[in-house]
């Protein structure tokens, strides 16, 4: 009988001291601390897609007043390279989202050239069929240049017909990356 009042005593021991750790270590319990629970205010919505267009806004109706950043020089036209080398779904997606986000970027709109470059296993993101035909064309019709690197068809055995026909060809993603980046581009991946 003293062992299991002993083995009881000491689990519930163990358990207040845990609630204890754990209320001084999380938010969830932040008010007992006198500190406001990291939560956001009513009619909070954070991020959406609005036509096509990720914007942020703290309720409806309001969009985010920007408190610092760099300033864009009138006038100057604005380089990036962004690369892919991987076949995966998210970072696909991903530097499709990151190039739409710098078109649109208040700062960058209208003064800025981008080109995606694919290469390697990355070149699946060119691939006919793979449900980015309808995203790749709207970065084309933005003015996004979008490169294939021929060496890698190359070695992978990949026909051109395999890829999207409004796809360029460059010789190399090498030599595309280092002649962009001595043109002034800035070299971006996901």
């Amino acid at each position: 009988m003293k062992n299991k009042s002993i083995k009881l005593l000491l689990s519930i021991s163990v358990l207040v001291f845990s609630a204890i750790v754990f209320s001084l270590a999380s938010n969830a319990f932040a008010g007992w601390r006198g500190v406001a629970p990291g939560v956001h205010p009513s009619g909070w919505y954070g991020w959406h897609n609005v036509k096509g267009v990720r914007k942020y806004y703290p309720n409806s109706t309001t969009a985010p007043k920007y408190t610092m950043g760099a300033h864009a020089v009138p006038g100057k036209i604005y380089h990036a390279i962004y690369v892919i080398d991987a076949n995966s779904k998210v970072r696909m997606n991903k530097i499709i989202d990151n190039i739409t986000n710098a078109l649109n970027d208040p700062r960058l709109k209208g003064h800025i050239k981008i080109e995606l470059m694919a290469f390697s296993a990355g070149t699946h993101i060119y691939f006919k069929g793979n449900g980015r035909e309808k995203a790749l064309l709207k970065l084309k019709k933005m003015g996004v240049e979008l490169a294939q690197c021929a060496n890698s068809l190359y070695e992978l055995h990949i026909p051109v017909s395999k890829l999207y026909p409004f796809v360029k060809i460059v010789p190399s993603a090498q030599g595309e990356i280092i002649l962009r980046e001595s043109e002034g581009y800035a070299f971006l991946k996901p």
